[in-house]
Order: structure tokens, then C-alpha cells, then sequence
């Protein structure tokens, strides 16, 4: 405990510190939230220590408000185990936490506006995104900054939107929100199968005890991986601890929120990225009060201020989203197992395609395995087929009443899906195609002198989206209007590839009567509209589903019987070590999509590689044994698990000033016994956003600290103003 006029160290939530001494205005103890200044800017900030600067007390300036609530030291040794760790400054790491500027003000009274549905005034796209936002969104009344930010559309629309009469304001001044709706129970309406219980009671078990544990829940899809780790939820819930349901923002769907309702008797506190300002402070500050104890959110839920914080579950753990590579470089999977390490509480890991990293940790005894073997309810698993693209080659379609009708199109299609198709709705079942590749096409290119549409800020091609008639770079998202002509040459360009509104357009031709839906992130804007199709489907309004990954997981359609797969062979060849791992994890996750109900479901994968080993093992649903080998050649390359790596980036917008810059970091790179510095080397995408990128990649074994050496390494180094330097432990992107 610290008395007032002490002199502490206070962590800011910026990027560049690692704690500043201040005057403590009032007493306070470590980790309590203070309000200060720096060069006159206020800042939210913790205790974080006895002060060490050295400074003359009469230089040190005091502390301008000591609030009454506080992280506690678990938390502050997670956050110093975590920087040391992931190579961000302590401040970085406090800056995930502290990440709602207004928590300690009182509530802002500002002009909101309702939203009116029956106008009678056309719905554009955008303005039909501000009412998913409003459909979307608990409050029933928002600032126009917030309806900007949800909805993603400018302030022009939503004047326009205002003077027509669709938004109408309402003076309202926000108020503290009262949470005691969300206190849950047992509804008890679920019953668990034997294997079920096996699991859920071995969990339990832990959460009794107390102290850190950690499970893998294995299970198939299909198996009610849900319901397991909702009773351990539970579990923890009604012993007064709190809990958090961490996963991939694409499975907050509906159909989760609802079978959270029926098993807890109330909706669920969702944390995540499309929450107004308000809605953000208000959990926030519930969360620290201790009066919001459940909730479910993707990964930025981990830095919640938690109060005695009994259970996480990260479900899908594999899932690559779970990565961060904006705001600092971490892994929340691995970051909320470090933080129950430290904290000592459980922690459940679910998924039917563990990572590499996490069936490593099993070997190891580091985690326990649950097993979860055949699906809820008596559901079969699919039978998974390959089409040898060799043997039955796609036909070329027309398109009836288009000016080009007698011109055949490249088909993408074999007669073997086709076939497959029309058995499935002539039987009145659903179809889901898949192909993980958004637009029309591709690559847009001139066949005479070579010129490839490319994007001018980053080194990749545009794809043309026929939805707009426009370029886009799905790097930047710049779009630019299609050119009619060569712009070097002035002959005609070509469409090449295929993208899944090319799929759309090719089976409409061959299908003509089925009802489809493009399900891809150019097409569900809003977690609003990714509902209305998922319920078109639950209502058998939709025959066959074009997506791309974002129908992978989370979706449960019991009328849904064929998956086709459109191009398995896509992502089987990177330059990725892991490309292997994450193939057969989507591939697996979008065969899971089918026979979820009472028929029986098949799952088809047009190839040209029928025999590579990630499409064998998932016909043969031979998960483990593929796994094994994978991992055995890492384990020979010295690869993760079996090795660390981090990767540093460099950027500069200027080329010779990075050219410049990455040759005084190689020639004062370090030498260490077990250590490799590779690079430089032009990164695989060298130019995005008009900032040059070049890489160094830092291997070691499994037991070496890498972090330190590169910590001094960039440590010792002068970076120009105009230079990015971005750390990356253990990357999974290396482009």
C-alpha cells in the first residue's frame, strides 16, 4: 500500500513507455488507476511500482485523481510477462486494456437519432447498413459517430438519412446501464451424452479445485463442443467467479446467441469490434466493477479488466484471427493461457482441427485432452469425396439473354458436382459451394502486351467485382473503375481466375431455377445481414450458398446435405510453413457444414491433386495421422513447435531510406550460439499502402530465448523517423 505524497511509478497506455514516476495525490496500492499527465495530455494509468526515475522531487508531478478501482497484481505480472514475451512495451500491452478513453468520465449527453423503418424511402446499400447496425446494435439510439463507425458508411449518408426523415433525433443522455438482467442460471434444459459429461465433469473437477489447468476439447464438428464447455461456464459462474467465452468474431452468430439464452435464461454481454462508444464504456466499466461477470467476445475480450477471473474458453483456437497484427503483435490464444497460468485459474481450448502448437502441448502433459467422438443427437459425419479434375474436366456453359449468349464461358464445375447438385435439390436439400476467393475475377490482364491491372499503392493485382463493375485491391480496398480497353496497348483485357461471384454467375446458368446467396465479406457488411441469410437457409428460402470462409464455422443448417468445394487445391502450395495445417483446418471446418440434421451428408472436392496428403487425410478422416507427419517435418526443420521464430519487418516509404536502414541492422546483427539472423530480404509483398517492406526472420531451437537478443539488437539501433520496425514473435502472416 502506497500513502499519498509517495512517489510511484504509473504505466501509460502508449506504446513507447514502460512507466513514469508521479506524486500519489491519495493513498493507492499497486495497480490502482490513476489519473496523470504527460506534456499535458491526461492519461488513464496504473500503479505499477515504487518510483525509480531519480528525479528531484520538486521535477515529479503529482497524480490528478486516484480512482477506486485497480488491476490486480496478477494482472500487472501478466502484463510484464506478456511484453516480455510478444516484444511490446509494457505501455502497448496496458494500452489493449485501457482501451475506452471515456471509462472514468461521466456519461456524455449527446444528440442521438432512432432509426424508422417504414419511410417508404429507397434503401440504398449503405443506408440499409446503418439499419443492420441499428438491427445489430442493443442500444435503440446512436451518435452519428457511432453510426459512422458500425456501419461504415460516411457522415453524408447518414445526413441524408436524417433530412429524409429515416434517422430522427432524440435528446437522451446516456445512462449507466443496470446489468442485473444478465445475472444467469441453470435453465437445466440440456441433457449430455456420456461423452459429454465425461468432459464437462472433468473440467468442473478443475474449477473446484482451483488453480491452473489447461484442456483440449477435441471434438468433431457437430459433437456439442457448445454445451461442454457452457456447463463448465457454469460451473465457474455460480461459484462467483467470473468468465470469459472467447472466439472468432465470425461465429458471434445468431445461432449462438440464441442456445446461449435458452442454456442461461438471458442474453449474453457481447464484446466486440462493431459496439458503440457507449456500449463499449459501459462494459467496460461493468466488467471492472465486478458487476458483469459473463461474457462473450472475440479476442480483445481477453484485456477486459477482469475481476477475479475464474474460467476462459477459446473455442476454435486454431482459427488464425486470433492473431493480432495491428495494434502490437500477439497471440491471444497464447496470451489467455499465460494469463491463467499467472492467475491460476482453468482454461478450455476447443476445436476440431487443433493447432500444431496445442496438440504439441498435449504430447508434452502440458494440456489434458477430451475427446469428443461422434455428433449431438445421432447426426452421421459426411462421406468426403475428391473429383480428379484431370479426368472430369468442368464443360463450358452459356449465359441465356446476356448480348454474349452464343460465346462460351470457361466452366469451373465438373459434371460430377453438377450431377451432385441436381440430385441434392431434385431430394429438396440445400447445396453449399465454397471457394475462398472474393469477386469475379482475379487477375484482369491484356493477352497482347502483358499489362495486369495492379493496384498503384500495393504490389498486388486487382480483382474486378462484378457486383460494382470495379477494381479492388484487397489489400488496401482502393477501387478503381474497370478499363474497357488496355490502357497500353488499347486491345481488349481478359477476365482470368475465378472468384465466387464467378461461381454465382455459372451456377445460374447451369441452374437456372435454384435460388442462391453470396456469402462473402463484400456481401455481408453487417453481422445484421450475415443473419438474414443464415436465416433465409434455416427457412429453406436459399438452394445453394456460395461462400467464401466465413460459412466455414458457427452455422448449423440442418437441411444443408452437399459441400462443394470448388478449388481444394487453393492455399496446398504456399510458401507458409503452416499452409498444409491451415488447408486441412478450413477444408475440414467447411466439410463439418454438411449432413448437420437428419440426412445424411456428402462432401465433394474438385482437385487436381486428388492424392496430396491433406486431401487424403480428410476422405479418410485421418486427422491424426496427417497431423503427425506434418509436425514430424517440422520437427526435422526445426520449425514451430519444435522451434521459435520471430520476424521483423521493416518499412519505410522512402526505398533507399529502407535499403539504407536494413543494411546497418545486418551488419549489426548479433551472433549467438543457436541463433540464425536470415535477411535482409524483400518481403513477399513488397509495397502496401506506399510503404516499402523488407523482412529479417530470427530462428532459434524450441528452448531458445530469442526475445532478448532481439530486444538489444533493435534496442542498439537508430530508426529514422521514417522508418517502421514491427516485431513479430512466432508469425503467422509472412507476407
Amino acid at each position: 500500500m502506497f500513502n499519498a505524497g509517495d512517489i510511484v511509478k504509473v504505466l501509460i497506455p502508449n506504446v513507447v513507455n514502460s512507466g513514469y514516476d508521479y506524486r500519489l495525490a491519495a493513498p493507492a496500492e499497486l495497480g490502482t488507476f490513476v489519473r496523470v499527465t504527460v506534456m499535458s495530455r491526461p492519461y488513464i494509468g496504473v500503479v505499477y511500482g515504487i518510483g525509480d526515475s531519480g528525479l528531484d522531487h520538486d521535477k515529479i508531478k503529482n497524480t490528478t485523481d486516484v480512482f477506486p478501482y485497480h488491476l490486480s497484481v496478477h494482472d500487472l505480472q501478466w502484463i510484464k510477462k506478456m511484453s516480455e514475451w510478444t516484444l511490446m512495451t509494457p505501455g502497448a500491452v496496458l494500452r489493449l486494456i485501457v482501451n475506452v478513453p471515456d471509462a472514468f468520465l461521466p456519461p456524455k449527453t449527446e444528440q442521438l437519432y432512432k432509426y424508422i423503418s417504414d419511410t417508404g424511402v429507397r434503401m440504398t446499400d449503405a443506408r440499409q447498413s446503418v439499419a443492420d447496425a441499428f438491427a445489430s446494435n442493443e442500444n435503440d439510439a446512436m451518435s452519428v459517430s457511432d453510426i459512422q463507425n458500425i456501419a461504415h458508411v460516411s457522415g453524408a449518408v447518414v445526413r441524408t438519412m436524417i433530412q429524409r426523415g429515416i434517422l430522427v433525433p432524440c435528446d437522451v443522455r446516456a445512462q449507466e446501464s443496470d446489468f442485473t438482467h444478465y445475472q444467469y442460471n441453470d435453465v437445466g434444459n440440456v441433457r449430455l451424452n456420456s461423452e459429454q459429461a465425461l468432459a464437462a465433469n472433468e473440467i468442473g473437477a478443475a474449477i473446484e479445485r482451483g488453480g491452473y489447468s489447461a484442456f483440449l476439447l477435441d471434438g468433431i464438428t457437430g459433437s456439442g463442443k457448445t454445451q461442454v464447455y457452457f456447463d463448465a461456464a457454469w460451473r465457474a459462474y455460480s461459484m462467483g467467479r467470473s468468465v470469459l467465452l472467447m472466439m472468432p468474431e465470425i461465429a458471434l452468430t445468431a445461432q449462438f446467441m440464441s442456445r446461449y439464452a435458452a442454456r442461461f435464461g438471458a442474453p449474453p454481454v457481447v464484446w466486440h469490434s462493431n459496439l458503440t462508444a457507449a456500449r463499449r464504456r459501459e462494459i467496460w466499466r461493468g466488467v471492472l466493477r465486478g458487476e458483469i461477470r459473463m461474457v462473450v467476445g472475440t479476442r480483445s475480450a481477453l484485456f477486459l479488466p477482469w475481476q477475479n477471473l475464474g474460467l476462459v474458453v477459446v473455442d476454435e483456437e486454431h482459427d488464425t484471427s486470433y492473431k493480432q497484427e495491428d495494434m502490437g503483435n500477439y497471440h491471444a490464444r497464447d496470451m489467455a493461457v499465460l494469463r491463467a497460468k499467472i492467475s491460476g485459474f482453468p482454461i478450455v481450448l476447443a476445436s476440431a482441427t487443433p493447432s500444431a502448437e496445442t496438440l504439441q502441448n498435449v504430447a508434452d502433459g502440458k494440456y489434458r485432452r477430451l475427446k469428443l467422438t461422434s455428433r449431438f443427437g445421432g447426426a452421421s459425419l459426411p462421406t468426403i469425396e475428391t473429383i480428379d479434375l484431370r479426368e472430369h474436366r468442368p464443360m463450358p456453359y452459356t449465359m441465356m439473354g446476356d448480348d454474349d449468349s452464343d460465346a462460351p464461358r470457361t466452366g469451373y464445375l465438373s459434371p460430377v458436382l453438377c450431377d451432385a447438385i441436381t440430385r441434392t435439390l431434385g431430394a429438396g436439400h440445400q447445396v453449399m459451394l465454397f471457394i475462398n476467393r472474393r469477386g469475379f475475377a482475379p487477375i484482369v490482364q491484356c493477352k497482347k502486351c502483358g499489362w495486369v491491372a495492379q493496384c498503384p499503392d500495393c504490389s498486388i493485382g486487382m480483382t474486378y467485382h462484378k457486383r460494382t463493375d470495379k477494381l479492388m485491391c484487397h489489400m488496401c480496398g482502393r477501387m478503381m473503375p474497370m478499363p474497357s480497353r488496355c490502357p497500353c496497348c488499347g486491345d481488349a483485357v481478359s477476365l482470368r481466375g475465378a472468384g465466387l461471384e464467378k461461381i454465382q454467375e455459372e451456377v445460374a446458368a447451369r441452374f437456372p431455377s435454384a435460388r442462391t446467396a453470396l456469402v462473402s465479406s463484400d456481401t455481408i457488411v453487417s453481422r445484421q445481414a450475415l443473419e438474414r441469410i443464415v436465416h433465409k437457409m434455416e427457412s429453406g428460402d436459399i438452394d445453394i450458398v456460395i461462400g467464401t470462409q466465413i460459412l466455414a464455422k458457427g452455422h448449423h443448417f440442418p437441411n444443408l446435405t452437399l459441400v462443394g468445394v470448388v478449388d481444394a487445391d487453393m492455399g496446398l502450395f504456399g510458401t507458409d510453413f503452416r499452409a498444409a495445417e491451415h488447408t486441412f483446418q478450413q477444408l475440414f471446418q467447411v466439410a463439418g457444414r454438411a449432413g448437420r440434421g437428419d440426412s445424411p451428408g456428402r462432401v465433394l472436392m474438385q482437385t487436381y491433386q486428388p492424392t496430396h496428403p491433406v486431401l487424403a487425410a480428410i476422405c479418410n478422416g485421418n486427422r491424426d495421422a496427417f497431423m503427425a507427419a506434418d509436425m514430424d517435418a517440422r520437427r526435422a526443420a526445426k520449425m514451430p513447435p519444435y522451434g521459435q521464430l520471430i520476424a521483423v519487418i521493416v518499412e519505410s516509404q522512402k526505398e533507399s531510406v529502407l535499403q539504407n536502414f536494413c543494411a546497418s541492422l545486418a551488419a549489426s546483427a548479433p551472433v549467438a550460439d543457436g541463433v540464425r539472423i536470415m535477411g535482409p530480404i524483400v518481403a513477399q509483398i513488397y509495397q502496401i499502402r506506399n510503404w516499402y517492406r523488407m523482412r529479417f526472420l530470427v530462428t532459434g531451437g524450441a528452448r531458445a530465448m530469442l526475445q532478448p537478443i532481439v530486444a538489444r539488437w533493435i534496442g542498439r539501433a537508430r530508426i529514422p523517423a521514417n522508418v517502421r520496425v514491427k516485431i513479430d514473435v512466432n508469425p503467422q502472416n509472412f507476407s
